[in-house]
């Protein structure tokens, strides 16, 4: 069932322009911290994978605000860069707000096996606890990250439209 893995919330209205703008213009990404000490992993050489922590964001604040949210990110994946299969640690669920066109696919695995594979057209929550990856990324992939800790069942069930 689809519900176990994502929800897509065609008719939230995301200022993606100014978004991926405020974002472009900073110069601290940093490698993620997850992967570095989880992992071992380099993440800026070995994956291309990058994430941008700022609280003074407007418009990710607002967005905050609307849906109620722990924290938020920025997340970069380069071309040619990977993120490797995973769960997350700390959070359920994350609304996950493309900022760049046509973002490679986000893939749910169990036991290393792919069972499920979704490709953004809108702002999505996903399932965290569920093994997940980004196998191959062909261009940029820039994302606004929103983070929730609530069940998956009451996280499913939120309404954004």
């Amino acid at each position: 069932m689809i519900e176990n893995y994502i929800v897509e919330y065609p008719n939230f209205y995301v200022p993606t322009e100014d978004l991926f703008n405020y974002q472009d213009g900073h110069k601290e990404y940093k490698e993620n911290v997850h992967f570095k000490t989880q992992h071992n992993l380099d993440t800026a050489s070995e994956c291309k994978f990058f994430d941008l922590v700022t609280k003074d964001c407007k418009s990710a604040n607002i967005l905050l605000d609307l849906v109620k949210g722990d924290n938020y990110k920025f997340t970069k994946v380069l071309a040619g860069g990977v993120m490797p299969p995973h769960t997350d640690p700390l959070r359920t669920g994350v609304l996950m707000i493309p900022l760049t066109e046509e973002p490679s696919p986000i893939v749910f695995y169990e036991n290393n096996r792919k069972i499920f594979s979704h490709k953004y057209v809108c702002p999505t929550l996903i399932n965290a606890k569920i093994k997940h990856g980004v196998p191959e990324v062909k261009k940029d992939r820039i994302f606004l990250q929103i983070n929730f800790v609530q069940s998956w069942d009451n996280l499913k069930n939120m309404r954004l439209n």
